[in-house]
């Protein structure tokens, strides 16, 4: 191709007619991989090198399949994070923002603005986002924290990103706002109600989440007590009294019974008139158990349990067996089972390790039954939201009582999130979210307020994607809004019209087909004649038809290319004398990644790229956004569809996520930006993905803990420069002292009660706190320290001698002066590594006896596959 793509941030013309073809080749590179389909695209102008470099390319086997040549220079494509302040000021869109709120109804959240140190939590302004059809924003007073959160804090969970981390995912407040249909019904809520809930982001001001997940608070119970009810009553009531159907005079044995599903399972068994028998893997988490009446308790850290139960059931066993532990303790749980017995399985970490499973223990009519209540949330909210409110019942009638919790104020979330990883803590861990924000609230950039005397117009505004961004234009600002489809409403749509239309907002539902301009231009002189003026356009049309190449003739081309290629041109034309604020264009991450099946799909997004950057040549707004698939709506909604990318490493964004991002790129402007949620580990091992794409190598790297191309990792010059000009003696003492500093700090401990010759294990420092402690080290010296290193337990003299030796070389290399032409290929996955992080990402309660092995194998399996692909 000629001049088809923008080169290194180019505002030249581009030739979007010519585009589509790398759109289509990326996707004909996935379906016939053995023809390695290259793009190569040369300069407007004639230049004897470009075609020089041309013979070149074809001759060469080179692993590049992204090529721009531009006379002598030759460039390959990467995808690379988006990164704010690679946005010059004067190219930011015109988009008019709100002032900062203040007060007790500004909304802010708790946040890592990077994962890997517990104690960096913020206050962030966040914008809240009206309860959609279904939905209730509750003003959280309470938040209950879970170990899942503490891995996200410390970026080891599974398949995020370096992004920002949120924390909390139950809540317990008030309803602050409804949506369609939640008023109605026994089960209905109203403004004001007291409520505890199951809702991502919980340490926050607000959150939006589904109503069915949404249950009444008992009138008794705190906010605080509420909060730390859903996941673990919920995992103990489904599987004791859904799963195991546990009946008055069974036995049951609870492992690790000290945490919060632990104990939230001993009150379901005493309520259902069981006989308990526990373990814990503390001499005073067993004491507790003990004092609060239970008589047969055992060590979880000791494989002995199984005889013991044994000897104290007379050689019987128990009926049901609720099962954290792993390994050999497995077997040995099976091992007490009764006839007919059930053992629970919430841990699984045998089943993702692809454990095996001895049969034999099962030969009188036992049970195995795996409990898995986050995927249990996904499939059946409904369904759990039943099981939420029943056990608030029982609460409420002192059935069932409410754990034992610890409670810190939100300014004090790193505290609490740190309390959690430290694994001491008996029953739950409780934030409470006070009214006023933690001072000071972080100014982050806030989110685009839109203009209420301005008409907006959304193609495909009838769409699910449409409605959803409808939606969020009018609790933006918008008053004045325009909905165009090629046909009537659906029911969904109709009742979006309604909800806004009931807010007055003044709604248009234009029927028309984007790719005609004719009557494209009869809407616009439709919003031209009774509107106010047109300020910002939204293409969000699009159709589906998969089919592959071989298959596809040119009335299939049509169909699927002409609503991105005409309609957005046709938008282009007609609107290019307005005076627009945005002029936003939804593609797809099919243009950049290929996609099998979707060729002439992949091509009519690679002509919007080009579109959003012919048009910032020409001085015009333009946003192309590659999109991953969303979740509940768009093209890829269905669950099939949804968990055939999921197997592939790309997960659906949620509508709440993709319409925050939008809000935010609106404020900054680039040109062209791929948004998508990408499971690394899984691209990886999935042999579909190609791991040879150079076109994602950063991002691979990035993901597996290394560097990508060009980084280095910064560190405290005042720190470095004094450990330079130092004496091996001095420095020695440098590093003591700064180690002793921070292992004390995240232990709780003052320096001075921190004898450095003893090892770090000593004064409690598990597989977390050597995380957190890798990850300061990195940011303060630039040193990568081996995980296996810090889990030896070393003394901090020890440790410090090693980075004395370590930090003459350990600067970031110099830069070359000459810019590679390819990099590398990616690193494979390592099998352990991929297995344990895996096992990782299905967990919704990990039994605190097991974490810190669980996580040493994780951290090692990792550390071995950086060594060898290194």
């Amino acid at each position: 191709t000629r001049g088809a793509q923008a080169v290194d941030g180019d505002t030249e013309a581009v030739s979007i007619a010519s585009a589509p073809l790398w759109g289509m080749g990326r996707s004909i590179d996935r379906e016939h991989p053995e023809l390695r389909c290259s793009r190569v695209d040369l300069s407007l102008w004639d230049d004897p090198e470009e075609l020089r470099g041309l013979v070149r390319e074809l001759a060469a086997d080179s692993p590049e399949t992204d090529v721009a040549l531009r006379g002598s220079q030759r460039y390959v494509a990467r995808l690379a994070r988006f990164d704010d302040a690679d946005v010059p000021e004067h190219t930011r869109l015109a988009v008019p923002t709100p002032a900062p709120a203040t007060g007790p109804d500004m909304a802010f959240r708790m946040e890592y603005p990077k994962p890997g140190g517990l104690d960096e939590v913020r206050a962030r302004a966040d914008d809240r986002r009206p309860p959609g059809p279904g939905e209730v924003e509750i003003e959280v007073h309470a938040t209950g924290l879970n170990f899942i959160d503490v891995m996200r804090a410390l970026g080891v969970y599974p398949g995020q990103d370096d992004g920002p981390v949120r924390v909390g995912i139950e809540c317990a407040g008030t309803v602050s706002a409804v949506g369609d249909d939640v008023e109605h019904g026994p089960d209905g809520f109203h403004v004001g109600d007291a409520v505890l809930a199951v809702a991502a982001d919980g340490v926050g001001s607000f959150v939006t989440t589904r109503a069915d997940l949404v249950a009444a608070k008992p009138a008794q119970l705190s906010f605080e007590a509420a909060a730390a009810l859903p996941i673990a009553f919920l995992t103990a009531y489904y599987a004791l009294h859904e799963q195991a159907r546990l009946s008055p005079g069974e036995r049951v044995l609870i492992h690790s019974a000290a945490g919060g599903v632990g104990l939230a399972a001993i009150e379901v068994a005493r309520w259902r008139h069981a006989t308990v028998y526990a373990t814990a893997g503390t001499p005073e988490k067993r004491d507790h158990l003990r004092a609060l009446g239970v008589e047969h308790v055992f060590d979880s850290r000791s494989l002995a349990f199984a005889e013991e139960v044994l000897a104290a059931t007379d050689g019987e066993g128990v009926d049901v067996v609720l099962n954290s532990l792993t390994g050999e303790a497995v077997a040995k749980g099976l091992a007490v089972l009764r006839p007919y017995g059930r053992f629970l399985e919430i841990a699984k970490n045998d089943i993702y390790g692809r454990g095996r499973l001895r049969l034999w223990h099962l030969r009188r009519n036992a049970s195995y039954i795996v409990v898995d209540l986050a995927q249990l949330i996904i499939d059946r909210p409904a369904y759990v939201g039943a099981l939420l409110r029943d056990i608030v019942a029982h609460v409420g009638q002192a059935e069932l009582r409410p754990l034992p919790a610890r409670t810190f104020p939100v300014a004090e979330t790193a505290a609490a999130v740190r309390t959690l990883a430290q694994g001491k803590q008996i029953g739950k861990v409780v934030v409470s979210v006070d009214r006023e924000p933690p001072p000071p609230v972080a100014p982050t950039r806030l989110p685009v307020r839109l203009e209420p005397e301005a008409s907006y117009l959304i193609t495909g505004g009838l769409g699910g994607v449409g409605q959803a961004v409808a939606t969020w234009m009018a609790g933006n600002g918008a008053r004045h809004l325009v909905l165009m489809g090629r046909g009537p409403a659906s029911a969904s749509a109709q009742q979006t019209l309604d909800a806004l239309r009931a807010q007055g907002i003044e709604v248009l539902a234009a029927r028309g087909d984007v790719t005609r301009a004719d009557q494209l231009a009869a809407v616009l002189d439709a919003i031209g004649g009774s509107m106010p003026p047109l300020r910002g356009v939204v293409h969000a049309a699009g159709v589906l038809d998969d089919g592959i190449l071989a298959h596809l003739d040119a009335r299939r081309l049509h169909t699927v290319m002409a609503p991105k290629v005409e309609g957005a041109w046709n938008l282009h034309a007609l609107t290019r004398n307005m005076a627009l604020d945005f002029f936003v264009l939804f593609s797809s991450a099919a243009s950049l990644l290929g996609s099998p099946g979707q060729a002439h799909y992949a091509a009519g997004n690679a002509f919007l790229d080009a579109l959003a950057w012919h048009r910032r040549a020409q001085g015009q707004p333009a946003l192309s956004i590659n999109w991953g698939p969303w979740a509940q709506v768009g093209l890829a909604n269905r669950p099939e569809q949804q968990r055939h990318l999921a197997r592939h490493g790309l997960q659906a964004i949620p509508a709440a996520d993709g319409l925050r991002t939008l809000s935010h790129l609106l404020t900054l402007s680039a040109t062209q930006v791929a948004v998508l949620r990408v499971d690394w580990a899984r691209w990886r091992s999935d042999p579909g993905q190609g791991l040879d794409r150079p076109l994602v190598a950063g991002l691979l790297r990035a993901s597996a803990g290394a560097p990508a191309a060009g980084e280095k990792p910064a560190c405290d010059a005042g720190l470095a420069d004094a450990l330079r000009r130092a004496d091996r003696q001095e420095r020695q003492r440098l590093l003591e002292s700064y180690l002793r500093d921070q292992a004390a700090g995240k232990l709780g401990l003052t320096p001075s009660r921190l004898d450095i010759q003893l090892p770090l294990n000593h004064f409690g420092v598990d597989s977390l706190i050597a995380v957190e402690l890798r990850s300061q080290i990195e940011r303060d010296l630039g040193i990568v320290v081996p995980v296996v290193r810090l889990l030896d337990s070393p003394s901090v003299a020890g440790l410090a001698a090693w980075l004395g030796e370590m930090f003459p070389t350990a600067g970031p290399a110099q830069p070359d002066s000459h810019t590679p032409q390819a990099t590398g290929e990616p690193p494979e996955s390592d099998a352990a590594g991929s297995r344990w992080m895996e096992l990782l990402a299905q967990l919704p309660e990990i039994a605190e006896d097991d974490v810190d092995d669980l996580l040493r194998e994780v951290l090692a399996a990792r550390e071995s596959r950086d060594e060898e692909t290194g």
